[in-house]
């Protein structure tokens, strides 16, 4: 924590100042009194008490903002109007240093800060025209979200204009972050302290298990805004369903997508200051998650996941966690004779060093594996409508859960134990020795996964993942001109030190090889585990090449969106890409995976002929 924070906060201490107690906000009233189109809102900004991981969690020293008389809130005050509102704000800063102000300007159009000292109030003005997804957030120091990490991290809030007529929504998210160092306290025997320092993360204030539970009827229409007021990217995820990605922005501009643009989906990635809108509908009853896929962000690091499995209300989870509960019938299973498969776990001592690895094997059949070492799993070949039941055989030193994402399934066999299911029905963990069946019946074709849900970064490192296809009936996978490619670890995740990167299973890839003059199908999978935000190229000599998108997350991309273009993809972890490329003629190419900054990651020869 900077100096003068430090100094703030001890000298407030010492003068037996009590600091006012932060109240997580659940974003469901709007601030302030509207009348004849105007909004007149009055806010403070003053350091408060934060507890985002309830009363045992860490308490921490935060400046927040709150409507002048109320309590300090994280995130700060909703400001939710009707296009077209003049807001009358006036903001009073009551911290010891300057603040200054991000956000606070008509919409759409990009804000210039205001500053306002410590101890003094501005008058602003501005008008809401544009409808749409924004935020507002402060600053003392630091001019980019992403620098921000600890007294003005949690400054910050959502803006909300609403078209004429629209229903409000269902939901209004807001992501913040705080890099915490390991607190010292008197009796760690009362409070649970993490071993190293980590980074807390919250949504609407609260880090799972102590975010809102969401509750809807099976049939109801669900929209929710998501506002990332956070340093860092999230990928964010739905279980269970897709969804449906109804607008996106910057904080400045919001642009709404016409049906033809908005694509089917079950992970978006959202970076620092971004936005975006969704609309799905539950059809099943049963508990479901909405979390970031990156490990770190839905597991409080430094504690051990494990030691929580066995609470219902955690499920190993912390962090950037919504839970569901959907209510309703659920509808009849399948006549049909299922399917059945076993997936076998093992544990294979000391492959990484001191650090076991893992294999999966599918056993009474034949599988197609994308390499000949035990990274990844096996290829499930699944087919559209036909029912499906898979043994997981767990013969690990521990427990673990497997997750079937991007299948829309039961709650009971999501893979996620202590949680899924419904009622008093709750799934298991797959304890060593045990074993769980997964019934289900894939309602759609597609590019999906299978991976370890203990949010255990060693297991999924280690190898407990794999390509799902599920294809159309009568289809046959034909790996000649069908070509999976999985993004994800082999090794050790040690902190501080580069990921262990693996294409298909290879830090240095095989070639890939595609056939000429015949369409040939590339999927691409990112199943890695942290803020591994990659893109993908396939390069002819120096240019790119040109390839046609087909699916995203299992689901057909409209027409609209399958036109021919360069072959470049941002790829966040949990997405599934696919794509159609027809090389005329042999050649080779070069498929290369990089970071965002242009690092390079990964690269495997394409070889066609």
């Amino acid at each position: 924590m900077p100096t003068r924070c430090i100094a703030f906060v001890l000298a407030a201490l010492a003068a037996g100042t009590v600091m006012a107690a932060i109240v997580s906000h659940d974003n469901t009233h709007p601030a302030g009194r509207l009348e004849a189109n105007v909004l007149h809102l009055h806010m403070v900004a003053d350091i408060g008490t934060w507890r985002p991981q309830g009363v045992r969690g860490v308490s921490l020293q935060v400046a927040a903002f709150a409507e002048e008389g109320k309590d300090l809130l994280v995130p700060g005050p909703l400001i939710r109007v009707p296009e077209g509102t003049t807001v009358e704000l006036t903001l009073r800063n009551a911290l010891s240093w300057e603040l200054s102000m991000f956000g606070l300007c008509a919409r759409p159009g990009t804000c210039e800060p205001i500053a306002i000292p410590p101890g003094e109030s501005r008058n602003i003005r501005f008008v809401l025209n544009g409808a749409g997804t924004y935020h507002y957030w402060g600053s003392t120091g630091p001019s980019t979200l992403a620098e921000r990490t600890r007294r003005d991290s949690q400054l910050g809030g959502a803006i909300i204009v609403e078209r004429r007529g629209e229903a409000t929504p269902d939901g209004i998210f807001v992501i913040s972050s705080y890099d915490a160092p390991r607190p010292e306290v008197d009796d760690p025997r009362k409070v649970a302290v993490p071993d190293r320092d980590v980074r807390i993360f919250a949504i609407n204030g609260w880090s799972w298990p102590h975010t809102p539970r969401l509750r809807y009827h099976a049939g109801d229409a669900v929209r929710w805004r998501i506002v990332n007021l956070s340093n860092i990217g999230h990928a964010m995820h739905l279980h269970g369903f897709h969804f449906k990605l109804d607008s996106v922005g910057d904080g400045s501009v919001d642009r709404a997508l016409a049906e033809e643009q908005r694509r089917t989906e079950v992970t978006e990635f959202v970076g620092p200051g971004r936005t975006f809108a969704l609309s799905w509908t539950p059809t099943r009853p049963g508990n479901w998650l909405f979390h970031c896929h990156m490990v770190e962000h839905m597991t409080q690091p430094g504690f051990d996941a494990h030691a929580t499995h066995g609470d219902d209300h955690a499920a190993g989870m912390a962090g950037l966690v919504l839970g569901i509960e959907i209510d309703g019938s659920a509808s009849d299973a399948s006549a049909a004779a299922p399917r059945r498969l076993s997936l076998v776990l093992h544990e294979e001592p000391h492959r990484y060093g001191e650090r076991s690895g893992y294999r999966i094997d599918l056993a009474g059949a034949d599988a197609p594996r994308l390499d000949s070492g035990p990274v990844p799993g096996p290829v499930l070949v699944l087919y559209r409508g036909e029912p499906v039941e898979i043994e997981i055989v767990n013969r690990l030193s521990e427990s673990t859960a497997m997750h079937w994402h991007g299948i829309e399934i039961e709650s009971y066999y999501d893979g996620v134990p202590g949680f899924g299911g419904q009622g008093a029905r709750l799934a298991p963990p797959i304890t060593p020795g045990g074993s769980f069946v997964a019934r289900f019946t894939p309602p759609r074709a597609g590019t999906f996964i299978y991976h370890t849900h203990w949010h255990d970064e060693a297991q999924l490192a280690g190898g407990l993942y794999g390509a799902l296809l599920v294809l159309e009936p009568g289809e046959r996978y034909d790996p000649s001109t069908d070509h999976i490619i999985v993004i994800g670890l082999n090794g050790v995740l040690t902190q501080g030190e580069r990921e262990p990167f693996a294409l298909n299973g290879r830090a240095t890839p095989a070639p890939i090889r595609l056939r000429a003059g015949v369409p040939n199908r590339l999927r691409l999978i990112n199943i890695t585990a942290n803020n591994s935000v990659l893109t993908a190229f396939l390069i002819d000599r120096s240019d790119l090449a040109t390839w046609k998108p087909v699916a995203k997350d299992g689901a057909r991309l409209p027409p609209e969106q399958r036109d021919l273009r360069p072959a470049r993809q941002l790829i966040s972890v949990g997405e599934t890409y696919d794509f159609e490329i027809t090389p005329p003629r042999p050649q080779d190419l070069w498929l290369e995976i990089r970071r965002g900054n242009g690092e390079w990651v990964l690269q495997a020869p394409v070889v066609v002929r």
